[in-house]
């Protein structure tokens, strides 16, 4: 009985009409204008943060002594300059068109997600990946200097704080990604018979 119960109150539930708000240009404008000034905002903290790494690689290149570490800065200066590029071309904010549709307005912001949910979904390859060799190369100038048996401590602290840094910015574009899937499961469902 309560199993019957149950199917008819599901079969009820699930046969209500669903109320679809429409969503004004206005308001898909707006929310876009957000999200680009969003994207912008992200962009010009990473350019600065990483202007501000070249230079100091930069500072450590020109005073180191030996040349293990001075491939290791210059390695972080490309991976700098490689990120940068790479967030420029694949992630720079578009401006949200104005005097459209609807229709084309909602298209537009739907696809500046979907651009910007690859851009923090492929984090890996563009972002932390570049830093590896520069990873590599300091471990290595690291244990060419140091070469008492306490060294390996100071090695392992470094490179764990190597892989905590690329752990947690992996996971905060996993969570960034999370978010811009939401954004675009609600678009659709806000905008599906506008």
């Amino acid at each position: 009985m309560t199993e019957t119960l149950g199917n008819s109150v599901q079969t009820l539930w699930q046969s209500q009409p669903v109320e679809v708000t429409k969503m004004s240009v206005e308001e898909l404008r707006r929310r876009a204008g957000k999200f680009e000034r969003k994207i912008r905002w992200r962009n010009t903290r990473e350019y600065v943060a990483s202007l501000v790494a070249a230079g100091l690689m930069g500072y450590f290149y020109v005073t180191a002594n030996d040349v293990a570490s001075k491939v290791t800065f210059a390695l972080f200066i490309a991976a700098m300059l490689w990120i940068v590029i790479a967030l420029h071309r694949m992630g720079s904010a578009k401006r949200t068109p104005l005097d459209t549709d609807t229709l084309t307005t909602q298209q537009f912001y739907r696809a500046e997600l979907e651009r910007q949910l690859a851009v923090v979904k492929n984090v890996l390859w563009w972002y932390l990946a570049p830093m590896i060799p520069g990873m590599i190369g300091c471990t290595v100038a690291y244990l060419l200097k140091h070469h008492h048996r306490w060294a390996w401590g100071g090695l392992v602290l470094m490179d764990g704080l190597f892989v905590a840094v690329f752990y947690g910015v992996w996971k905060l574009n996993t969570l960034a990604a999370r978010c811009l899937e939401r954004m675009i499961n609600d678009l659709d469902a806000v905008t599906q018979q506008v």
